[in-house]
C-alpha cells in the first residue's frame, strides 16, 4: 500500500533506482491515498503476503483417524454378520470416535522457511477468504513445523465442529502469531489452579471494604465473589507477634532501612502473625497480601533480600517452638524474568546468605548463582553436566570460571538436589514453576517481584501451584505493563490488567517506596513531575552523582535535523541520529569512559539494529565499543547505566514514543548523565516531550544543536587519535 519511485525503462535496460515516496516528498503521502480492489483469490493472497500477513490460499484440510480407531472398526467388520447393520455400526463408531481419535492436518499450499513456524502457532482456517465466522475455526499447531509432506497438525481451539469439516476440504489459512506463552499459561492454570483448595482465593477476589475507591470502581461490574467453604487446618507453626515485631525492628536498624522500607517490613511481620481459619473474610482482618509499589531505583531488591532474611529467622524461631511435627515453612522467590530472580539472590549473597536453591536452566542463570542452582529444565543429568563442561570452555572471567567449576562439583555430588528439599528459600521463574523437581514441595510464603510486568495467569501459577498462604507483591504500575502480542490500547481490561493492578482497583492499599537511589536529582525531577505527582524523594545528592566528564552535561537534549524512515516491518529508524549517537559514544570512549558504563536505548528495533551495526563497524583497539549496551526501551526496563543515550527517532509525529509508561522507563535508566537525541521541532509539539525539553533547557548546556556541538566532538576525537598515533610511534622506537 506504499507508493515508490522506480526506473520505468524496459526490463532489460532498467537501472536499480528505488525510493519510497515519503523519502522524496513527505507532503505527497497525504495527497495520494492509493486504493486497490482485488477480486481473485491469488491476487488477494499475494497482496496479504506483501503486507507481511502470512496467508496460505488453496490449502487442503485432512481429517484422519488414529490407528487404534481403524483396528477397532476392522474388528467390528469381522464380527458383524449383516452388511447393512455393519455399515450403520461403522458410521456410528466413526462419528463417536471423531472427536477423540480424529486428527486434523492442514496441507499448506506452498513451502516456507522452517523458521517461520513453531509449536503453539495460532492458525485461522476458513472455507472463504472473507473468513466468515460460520465457516471458520481457530486452532494451534501441535508441533514445531510442517512434516516432510508440508502438513501441519492442528489442535482446534474454537469454532471447529466435525460435522462441518470433512476430509479433503479446500481451505484458506492465516498464520496469525505464536501464542506459546498464553497457551502454556492456560494449560498450567487448568492443571494447578483449583479455587476450592487455594487458601488465598477469598482474598484475591474480595474488595477492601474500607476503601471508597473500590466500591465506586467495582460495584459497576456487579461482580459477586463465589462462595468459599475452605476448611483450613493448622499446617505450619504459629508465629509469635512479640518475636516477629521485635525481630523486624532490629532488622530495620541493622540494615538501615528508610521509613518506607521499614513500613513494608513491619507490615509483612504483622501479616505473618495473623491467624486465619480461612472462613469468609472478616471485616478489618489483616490482609495476608502485602503490596509494595517500588519506584525506579528504590532499592526493591535490597529490601526483598532483607525481608527474606527476616522471614528465614522467623521460620526458624517458629519451628524451634512448635517442634518437627508440623510442615516446615518455605519461601518461594518468583518473577517472570531470570534477571529479576537472580538480582534478589545476588543481593542475598552480598548479605552473606547462601542457604537457597535456584531452579532453572543453566544458560539463563547468573554465573555467581550457578553453584546454588538445580538445572531441572535442561534434559537429563548427563546433558546438564555436558552443558556445564561446555561453559568452562567459553571465554569467561576467572571469577565466572570458578563459579562454573563449583557448580560442576556440586552437580556430580548431587548436593543441590538433596538441598532442594531442606532449604527454606527457593528462587524460580514463573515459567519454571511446573518443573517436576518441585512437585512435592509447598511454599506457604511467595514473593512475586516485578508483578506489574506479569499477566495475571502468570502471577497466579506460583500462588496456586504451591498452595500459597502469605503473598508479597512488588512492582511499579507506572512503568511498562506485560507485553501482550497483538494487544491494543482498548484491551486494558484484558491480560494487560495485572494482579497488582486489579488488587489496587479493588481498594487494597499499597506501600509506596518513594526514595530513589539511582538518578541524579536533575534527572529524577523529570519523572517526579511527569509521572509520580511530586511524591519522590532523592536518596542521592548531586555530589554523589557528580559528572564523569567536565564537558558532558548531566541532562541534555541534542537536536538533530534528521529524517525518520520506515522499514518493511513498520519499525522506524533515523540515520542522522544513528551517526550522531555513534560519534557521541566514540567521544565518550576517547575521553576515558569505559563502554560498560554506557547504555543506548531507543523506542524502535530498527534503530537499535542500525546503531548496533554502525558500532560494530567502528569497533577497534582505539574504540573498544563492544561493551556498550544497545537496547530497546522495553528490553532495558529494570537495568541502569552511568550514562544513557536515548534516541527518539521520530521527526513527523511522536507515535507511541510518548506513551507515559514507556517514557517513564526511558527517562529513569541513567545514574549520572541522560543525553536525549531527537528532533526539536517535532518533539516540542508534544505535551510530554515539551516538558522534558523544558527541564533540559533549565540546565547549563542542556539544549544543544548538533551543528554547534559536533565541532567539539570532532576535536575530542582528533586529539585522541593523535595521542594514540604518538603512543604507537613511541612503542615502535622502544622496540
Amino acid at each position: 500500500g506504499r507508493l515508490f519511485y522506480a526506473c520505468d525503462a524496459p526490463r532489460a535496460e532498467r537501472c536499480s533506482f528505488f525510493k519510497w515516496m515519503e523519502e522524496v516528498n513527505p507532503a505527497q503521502i497525504k495527497r495520494f491515498r492509493p486504493s486497490v480492489v482485488l477480486h481473485d483469490v491469488k491476487s488477494i493472497g499475494a497482496y496479504l503476503q506483501n503486507q507481511k500477513i502470512f496467508v496460505f490460499d488453496g490449502c487442503q484440510l485432512f481429517v484422519r483417524y488414529s490407528e487404534m480407531a481403524y483396528i477397532f472398526h476392522g474388528k467390528g467388520y469381522e464380527i458383524g454378520t449383516q452388511c447393512s447393520k455393519l455399515k450403520k455400526l461403522m458410521n456410528v463408531h466413526a462419528e463417536s470416535d471423531g472427536d477423540s481419535k480424529s486428527k486434523l492436518y492442514l496441507k499448506l499450499s506452498r513451502k516456507e522457511h522452517y523458521s517461520l513456524f513453531s509449536k503453539d502457532d495460532i492458525w485461522v482456517v476458513s472455507k472463504t477468504l472473507n473468513f466468515d465466522s460460520l465457516d471458520t475455526f481457530i486452532a494451534s499447531s501441535a508441533f514445531f513445523g510442517p512434516t516432510h509432506n508440508n502438513e501441519v497438525e492442528l489442535l482446534p481451539l474454537k469454532g471447529y465442529y466435525p460435522s462441518n469439516w470433512h476430509s479433503h476440504t479446500s481451505v484458506h489459512a492465516l498464520l496469525v502469531c505464536n501464542a506459546s506463552g498464553e497457551l502454556i499459561s492456560l494449560r498450567n492454570m487448568e492443571e494447578y489452579f483449583n479455587p476450592s483448595t487455594l487458601p488465598l482465593i477469598p482474598y484475591l477476589l474480595k474488595k477492601n471494604p474500607d476503601s471508597e475507591k473500590s466500591t465506586r470502581r467495582i460495584n459497576k461490574r456487579k461482580f459477586i465473589p463465589p462462595a468459599m467453604s475452605l476448611v483450613h487446618k493448622k499446617t505450619y507453626g504459629s508465629v509469635s507477634t512479640e518475636v516477629a515485631m521485635g525481630l523486624a525492628e532490629k532488622m530495620v536498624l541493622t540494615f538501615s532501612l528508610n521509613p518506607d522500607q521499614a513500613t513494608s517490613l513491619i507490615h509483612i511481620a504483622r501479616m505473618m502473625t495473623s491467624h486465619e481459619n480461612m472462613q469468609p473474610v472478616k471485616e478489618h482482618q489483616i490482609f495476608p497480601i502485602t503490596i509494595i509499589h517500588g519506584v525506579f531505583g528504590a532499592g526493591k531488591s535490597y529490601l526483598l533480600s532483607v525481608v527474606i532474611l527476616f522471614l528465614v529467622q522467623l521460620f526458624e524461631s517458629s519451628e524451634a517452638k512448635e517442634g518437627p511435627e508440623l510442615a516446615p515453612w518455605k519461601l518461594l522467590i518468583a518473577s517472570s524474568t531470570n534477571v529479576a530472580v537472580d538480582r534478589i539472590l545476588l543481593c542475598l549473597l552480598e548479605l552473606g546468605f547462601e542457604d537457597f536453591i535456584r531452579v532453572g536452566s543453566i544458560r539463563k542463570i547468573a554465573k555467581a548463582i550457578l553453584p546454588y542452582s538445580l538445572h531441572a529444565g535442561s534434559g537429563n543429568e548427563n546433558e546438564q553436566l555436558k552443558e556445564l563442561l561446555a561453559l568452562m570452555k567459553e571465554d569467561l572471567a576467572p571469577a565466572e570460571k570458578m563459579y562454573v567449576r563449583k557448580s560442576i562439583e556440586r552437580h556430580k555430588l548431587g548436593t543441590n538436589k538433596t538441598a532442594l528439599q531442606q532449604v527454606k528459600v527457593v528462587g524460580v521463574t514463573c515459567a519454571a514453576c511446573p518443573f517436576p523437581c518441585l512437585d512435592t514441595l509447598k511454599f506457604p510464603v511467595v514473593v512475586l517481584d516485578e508483578c506489574s510486568q506479569m499477566t495475571e495467569p502468570t502471577s497466579l501459577l506460583p500462588i496456586a501451584r504451591f498452595q500459597c498462604e502469605k503473598l508479597v507483591l512488588v512492582g511499579d504500575p507506572k512503568q511498562l505493563p506485560p507485553t501482550i502480542q497483538g494487544s491494543e490500547s482498548t484491551h486494558d481490561k484484558g491480560l494487560e490488567q495485572t494482579l497488582f493492578d486489579r488488587l489496587c482497583l479493588m481498594g487494597h492499599k499499597t506501600i509506596l517506596l518513594r526514595t530513589q537511589y539511582r538518578c541524579h536529582p536533575a534527572i529524577s525531577a523529570i519523572a517526579n513531575e511527569l509521572f509520580y505527582e511530586g511524591n519522590l524523594i532523592d536518596g542521592v545528592s548531586e555530589e554523589e552523582r557528580s559528572p564523569l566528564l567536565d564537558w558532558l552535561p548531566t541532562l541534555c537534549f541534542y537536536s538533530v535535523s534528521g529524517l525518520e524512515q520506515i522499514e518493511r516491518d513498520n519499525s522506524f529508524y533515523n540515520m542522522a541520529e544513528v551517526h550522531f549517537t555513534v560519534k557521541l559514544i566514540q567521544s565518550l570512549i576517547a575521553s576515558g569512559i569505559d563502554g560498560s558504563a554506557v547504555g543506548v536505548i531507543t523506542f524502535y528495533k530498527s534503530q537499535m539494529y542500525k546503531i548496533q551495526n554502525l558500532l560494530r563497524s567502528v569497533h577497534s583497539e582505539a574504540f573498544p565499543v563492544k561493551a556498550v549496551q544497545v537496547s530497546t526501551v522495553d528490553a532495558f526496563q529494570g537495568a541502569e547505566k552511568e550514562i544513557i543515550v536515548l534516541s527518539c527517532v521520530r521527526t513527523r509525529q511522536t507515535g507511541f514514543t510518548d506513551a507515559e509508561k514507556r517514557m517513564n522507563v526511558a527517562l529513569t535508566r541513567a545514574k549520572r548523565h541522560l543525553l536525549i537525541v531527537g528532533n526539536l521541532a517535532c518533539l516540542s509539539k508534544n505535551r510530554l516531550y515539551e516538558r522534558v525539553i523544558n527541564h533540559c533547557k533549565g540546565r547549563e548546556n542542556g539544549l544543544q544543536h548538533v551543528s554547534q556541538c559536533e565541532q567539539q566532538l570532532n576535536d575530542i576525537l582528533k586529539y585522541y587519535l593523535e595521542e594514540k598515533k604518538e603512543e604507537e610511534q613511541s612503542k615502535k622506537k622502544e622496540k
